[in-house]
């Protein structure tokens, strides 16, 4: 079964058509890099398969119609938007955040330090979340979300406002689970040295499914200029390059 089957997909807003006839589909181990310019559905497209955007059209998120997806099903699906929307002025530390985040069973103090230990950010649990910056406050959303051991990861440019060091830690981690895990990830991206190195598959959308292929198809230069609109340089990275 796809971790992901959404065929002839498209999502209407505000009267503006924002995806038209989108397909796509994502299985357990892989890496698919979701490219594209700014404005061209790539968000929208995560927001239809959460069940958060109606849409025409078919999808199917873990065998069913997201609308249908019960609270166990979610629970498999990690998720870290571009940006966590909330009050940053509440009093709430860390630990408490990640409690409301994750429910009971990661109450103990122990159970939470493991969840920031795999992004390097147990030295947080502690703090109140308005003393965070936007990088750390991304590294505790992000430990949330792999937190659950997803069979599904959904990534919208997840190390946003990270450090170089934090975010190639973050990628090998993800690439780790990947590998051993079997778990599926689909992660947009603007940075094409990421998607060279980590994806298995990349899919280019403009409001339209524009290509899809092996990076070292897709991520020529005629292509992406074409797709961006502008000269675009990659640096690319070999998968069996030593890490």
């Amino acid at each position: 079964m796809a971790l992901i089957d959404a065929a002839d997909v498209s999502v209407v807003l505000g009267g503006q058509t924002v995806l038209e006839g989108v397909s796509l589909e994502a299985h357990a181990g892989e890496t698919i890099a979701l490219i594209g310019p700014n404005g061209a559905g790539k968000t929208t497209l995560l927001r239809v398969l959460l069940g958060l955007l109606p849409y025409r059209g078919r999808v199917y998120v873990l065998g069913k119609p997201p609308e249908q997806l019960t609270r166990a099903d979610r629970q498999q699906i990690g998720y870290v938007p571009q940006a966590l929307q909330f009050d940053r002025t509440m009093p709430l530390l860390t630990r408490e955040l990640l409690w409301a985040m994750l429910g009971e069973r990661f109450h103990k103090r122990a159970a939470l330090q493991g969840v920031l230990d795999a992004v390097d950010a147990a030295h947080l649990l502690d703090k109140p979340i308005r003393t965070l910056s936007g990088g750390e406050l991304q590294r505790v959303v992000i430990a949330a979300a792999l937190a659950q051991q997803p069979k599904l990861l959904l990534l919208d440019e997840p190390a946003t406002g990270i450090d170089v060091g934090v975010r190639v830690q973050f990628y090998e981690l993800i690439e780790r689970l990947r590998a051993e895990q079997g778990m599926g990830v689909l992660i947009v991206s603007h940075d094409l040295s990421v998607v060279s190195r980590y994806a298995t598959r990349v899919v280019c959308i403009h409001h339209r499914l524009i290509c899809t292929g092996a990076p070292d198809e897709v991520l020529q230069m005629p292509l992406l200029e074409t797709l961006y609109g502008h000269p675009v340089g990659v640096f690319t990275h070999r998968h069996d390059e030593a890490r």
